[in-house]
Order: C-alpha cells, then structure tokens, then sequence
C-alpha cells in the first residue's frame, strides 16, 4: 500500500514517514533487549519481527514487497523439526505476504487483469499439484509441496498485480533483488576466498546462506539481465554502477566453477536473436520435435543402456578444465549420476504415467526403480537431493498431464512476450520485455539440469517474471 493509498484511507501521514519507520525499529529493539534480559528468547526473536513485520504490511506494503526481493538471496535455509525447513527471513516475509494477497482478494477482488491465459494455466498446475497429491505414495508430504507452492505463486505471481504500478515500481525491486544478491554473494566469496578459491571447496562454500555452488552461481546469472536493463534503461549519471555491478557478478560467477552459468549465457544470447527475429514458435517446434525424437531413440532397442558409465572412470574431478572435458566423455561423476536418476526416473513413468508419484515423491520413491549398470560413487544421495532435471521431476511426480500443463505455461509465455515485443513502441518497454524473456530462458535452461523452481531464489523470480509479462502491458507508465 502506497502513501498515497494510505492517505486516500485516512491514515495519518506521519504513520507512513522514515521517522515512524525508525521509530518502529528502535521498539524492536528495546523488545528484544528486554526478552534477552529476562531470558526469554522466543520473545526476543519473535515479537519484534511481528512488530515490524506487521507495521510494514499495514502502512509500507510497497516498501515491504521490495525488501522480500532484498531478503530471498540472503535468506538460509534452517531445519525444523518433523523433516521441515524454511529459508530464513525471506520465507516468513512471503507468509505475511500470502496472507495480504488474500486479504486484497476480499478487500478490493480480483482485478480484472488477472484474468490472462497465463493465470489460467498457473491455476491448472496448482489445481493439478493438489489432484496428483490425492495419489500420491505420501500425501502428506504432497500436501506440504502444494503448501509451499501457493506462498510461491500468491505473493510472487497474484501481489504484483496490486502493487507493481508503474516501471519505476519494478525497476526498484530489480535493485532491492541485485543488491540483496550481492552481498550475499559477496559472503559466498569471501569464505570461498579463506579456502583458497579452489575448485574442491566450491560446494559448500557460502552455507548456510548457498545452499550449494550451483545455487549461488545460478542466482547470478539471473541478474545479468537484470544489471543489463538497468543500465539501459536508466538516465542517471551513476548508472555506470549497473555496469560495475555486473563485471563483479561475472567474476563472482567464474569462481564458481558451475558448468550450468555458461549454457546460461549462451542461451540467453540465442533467445535475444529469436526474439528479435520473430522466431520464438518455430524455435518451439524445433526443441519438441528434438526432444520427442531423442527421446524416442533412446527407448528403441534400449539404446539408453548405451550411456552407462563406467564404474570406475566415472569420479570426482580435481578441476574445473577436467570436469568439462570429463563431461564430454562420460566420466565426470556428477553427469553420469544425473543419468543414473534420469534413467531411474523413465521406469518411474512407465509405472505411474497419468497422476505420478506424487508431488515432491522422488526421493522417497525413486531407489528401487534404478538400475546398477548406472550406479556411481555417489548414488547413496546422503543429500536426498531430486533427480536433476525440473521437467523430468514434473513428469514423475505429477504425470504426464502435470508436464504438458508446465510445458503449455512456458510455451505461453513465451509467445505472449514475443507478441507484445513486436506490438510495442516504446523503447523502454522493449528493453524490460527482453529483460524478462532472457530472464525466463536462463531459468529453464538452469531447470535443465537441475530442480530449482522450488527453490526460493530462483522459483520466486520465475513466477514474478511469469507475472510481469502478463501486467507489462498494463505498467509501461514510467
């Protein structure tokens, strides 16, 4: 809620004001000493976050929806108990955000632009999350999983429609989202620094920030784009800092030895020259027909049995140049474990086509399915990690209509940004519509390879994006 909503309502300006804001700040921490005092900590932790959280959602909503994208790249992820985790303070900020989605629902309805080909499609994968659940091996976790994505898509998807106005509203959550990802970053680097910048102690490097390497490298990547609009799109004698920002996060990124960054890149260089060229549905066909058919050669006469590693050739390697090369020839160790999954996952299919497994079901399911022959050093999966590809997961949790129903998701959007690219004449809008379409192509060549939709720092800004190219008709005012 703006301050010019809030005055419209008749609160008090001074409610609205860095005094109040500082004011506010200042009881939670006169809250939190006291409980510290008394020895009480959940009050110490607790109330002065409901305090300030609760003064935020009530007179600086905006303020409270950027500080979200500020948040979730310097979010950690904490165990609970029962099995639970959570990522701390991103995660409560979108419960309290979910909450404020319902409660303009009731307040002001839905509004009308709501109502796109794209919201229809997001509502029948959450209706269908919720349908394959009823199936699943452990409902109770499925039910946790469509929990979890629904204070994904509200705030992330459905909140924008309120509060993002205006391309000054959406280029300042692109600032809160690069900076909070710099200094997180910038944390990453630092303890990655203390052990000598190695490829063998990349991993673990940034936790409990990063969960992995690969999560802090892919959540870089999709900030170039990001970094790039900003640049051009802005009149400011210090827009020279977007450029400068991104020289870092690229050098931030080469330490980060992730294979995944590059393909990024490249991907998105080819999607700027399909957008541009007004190829995006000709592109579409190409990529299902390749997939079909490769597919499909690999079940005929089992020429996937072909792609078995070897036991021993198939290691840890000890740099990056060997990991590439080794990738390439079948012995880099994390590849070929992909395949062992992927492989488990296609007999996972072939048993469970229509409903799946159940949503977030792979872990708990997947060991009898697969095969020895594709075994590697690392197949005991301590981590519980998923099967390393987001549309093979899809398929194996919820089927083969929960994939088509994903797959028709991007397709749309695809081909609704390229449609309102070459519909619009106004420079700027054309920056941030392709801003947004390589945004969304390095997040789904990221999900290539790994399952990250569900993951707060990536899944959240691909239904934000999902969102923008719905209301950018809507917000081209500056």
């Amino acid at each position: 809620m703006s301050k010019v909503q809030t005055q419209h309502i008749g609160i008090h300006p001074l409610l609205t004001s860095d005094k109040s804001i500082i004011s506010i700040v200042l009881a939670a921490i006169f809250i939190t000493a006291s409980a510290i005092v008394i020895d009480n900590y959940w009050i110490s932790f607790i109330l002065p976050a409901v305090v300030i959280a609760g003064y935020f959602a009530i007179f600086q909503l905006k303020l409270l929806y950027r500080l979200l994208f500020f948040f979730v790249p310097i979010s950690a992820e904490v165990q609970l108990s029962g099995g639970l985790s959570t990522d701390l303070i991103g995660e409560p900020i979108l419960w309290l955000l979910f909450i404020v989605t319902f409660l303009f629902i009731l307040w002001q309805g839905v509004p009308k632009k709501v109502f796109s080909v794209l919201s229809l499609i997001i509502l029948l994968h959450f209706g269908w999350i919720l349908y394959t659940s009823i199936f699943s091996h452990h409902p109770t976790i499925s039910l946790k999983y469509a929990l979890a994505k629904s204070w994904y898509i509200l705030p992330f998807y459905l909140l924008p429609y309120y509060l993002v106005d205006n391309k000054k509203d959406l280029r300042s959550i692109f600032k809160y989202f690069i900076v909070g990802t710099l200094i997180a970053a910038l944390y990453f680097f630092v303890q990655h620094y203390q052990l000598g910048l190695s490829y063998l102690t990349r991993t673990n490097a940034g936790q409990p920030i990063w969960r992995n390497h690969v999560n802090y490298a892919a959540t870089l990547v999709i900030t170039l784009p990001l970094y790039w609009y900003l640049y051009k799109s802005s009149y400011s004698p210090n827009r020279f800092l977007y450029f400068i920002g991104a020289i870092i996060a690229l050098v931030f990124m080469h330490f980060a030895y992730a294979r995944i960054t590059y393909l990024c890149m490249a991907a998105s260089v080819i999607y700027a020259v399909i957008l541009k060229l007004k190829l995006t549905r000709l592109s579409i066909v190409i990529v299902l027909i390749s997939v079909i058919s490769g597919t499909l050669w690999l079940h005929h006469n089992n020429h996937y049995l072909e792609l078995a590693p070897d036991y021993n050739k198939a290691i840890m390697q000890m740099d990056f140049e060997n990991k590439i090369s080794a990738t390439t020839s079948g012995q880099d160790i994390s590849t070929m474990e992909r395949v062992h999954r992927w492989v488990a996952g296609a007999n996972m299919i072939a048993d469970k086509p229509l409903t799946g497994v159940g949503p977030s079901n792979f872990y708990e399911t997947y060991k009898p399915y697969t095969i020895f022959s594709f075994e590697t050093y690392v197949s005991d999966n301590p981590e519980r990690s998923g099967i390393h590809n987001y549309y093979l997961m899809v398929l194996v949790e919820q089927g083969w209509i929960g994939l088509g129903i994903f797959i028709i998701l991007i397709i749309v959007a695809f081909i609704k940004l390229e449609e309102r690219y070459h519909n619009c004449n106004d420079k700027r809008d054309k920056l941030l519509l392709l801003c947004l379409g390589t945004t969304l192509m390095m997040i789904i060549t990221i999900n290539t390879v790994n399952d990250m939709i569900e993951v707060i720092k990536i899944g959240g800004i691909f239904f934000f994006v999902l969102s923008m190219i719905s209301i950018i008709p809507d917000s081209s005012r500056s």
